[in-house]
């Protein structure tokens, strides 16, 4: 079943850009004006996510997340909250033609470590939140392309959460490359996103360190270095259904090969893939508008 959803998401991934080329250029400025209309400030969604990958950066286990919830949309002038499923909490400090800077977020699920053959008897990883500042500079936005490529200097500031006890995960920074393409309908959207990741030591201790208390005959006591985590590769499709149903799915491949705690006995699979699809039902949306982009 897992493998027939890859390869569901890779043929409609491929489709949308098979298809879209051929539009002709009435289409696409249809497109583009009909994103350009005036967009509630408020909605209320009902969604399901579900992902199967990997339990953390290069590990060989993978399990499956399953998250069905209300799920509301805003669209102020400085927070933008769930307009995005890859980045589901913005806050936009200032924007110009030139570069926008926003407060990211970025969430990682929890793993049980028992259900995770190297970290057996290790302490449980729990719900990772991170935020911080992120630069933005366009640097593309091509009629031939017909979409807009980017820049995004993120710096963000890592915290688990075990219950509502939060514990402090040290830095990441991801400098990311991203390409941006809107189809024929509205709100369609292909999107690829390619972001190498250094981590301070913190950060990498929470998933490649081993303390000498949960050091056995395979898996060595180790202590981490700061330094490159690896690079990802996302490619995402938004896809509406109806009026007011959606989905948004994606894959993303990992490549962890260099990464400074390659070493590590929780190092153990230089690449990794990832799955998710996401389905959006609007059941409620406010009667005033989204402030102007």
């Amino acid at each position: 079943m897992l493998k027939a959803l890859y390869r569901w998401i890779i043929l409609l991934l491929a489709m949308s850009v098979l298809i879209a080329p051929v539009q002709a250029d009435n289409s696409v400025e249809q497109g583009n004006s009909a994103d350009k209309e005036e967009q509630p400030l408020w909605e209320v969604r009902l969604a399901a996510f579900g992902r199967y990958g990997s339990s953390y950066p290069a590990s060989e286990e993978s399990q499956f997340n399953f998250i069905p919830l209300p799920f509301p949309i805003y669209r102020g002038r400085f927070l933008r909250l769930g307009d995005d499923t890859e980045k589901p909490i913005q806050g936009r400090v200032f924007r110009t033609d030139r570069f926008q800077l926003n407060i990211d977020f970025d969430l990682n699920f929890g793993s049980d470590s028992d259900d995770i053959d190297a970290r057996t008897d290790m302490p449980d990883l729990d719900f990772l939140v991170e935020a911080g500042p992120e630069l933005i500079m366009p640097f593309l936005d091509s009629d031939m392309t017909r979409g807009h490529m980017e820049l995004a200097l993120q710096l963000r500031g890592a915290f688990s959460f075990d219950g509502l006890d939060p514990s402090w995960r040290g830095v990441v920074f991801n400098p990311e490359l991203r390409w941006i393409r809107p189809l024929k309908q509205k709100n369609q959207e292909f999107k690829i996103r390619l972001t190498p990741a250094f981590a301070s030591n913190d950060y990498m201790d929470y998933y490649y360190g081993v303390a000498p208390q949960f050091a056995t005959a395979s898996r060595p006591a180790f202590d981490v270095s700061g330094g490159y985590l690896g690079t990802e590769l996302s490619i995402s499709l938004r896809q509406p259904l109806t009026r007011k149903l959606e989905i948004w799915s994606g894959v993303r491949f990992g490549y962890y090969g260099g990464a400074k705690n390659e070493d590590s006995p929780l190092f153990t699979q230089e690449t990794t893939t990832s799955v998710y699809a996401a389905f959006m039902y609007k059941f409620w949306e406010s009667k005033n508008g989204a402030a102007a982009d």
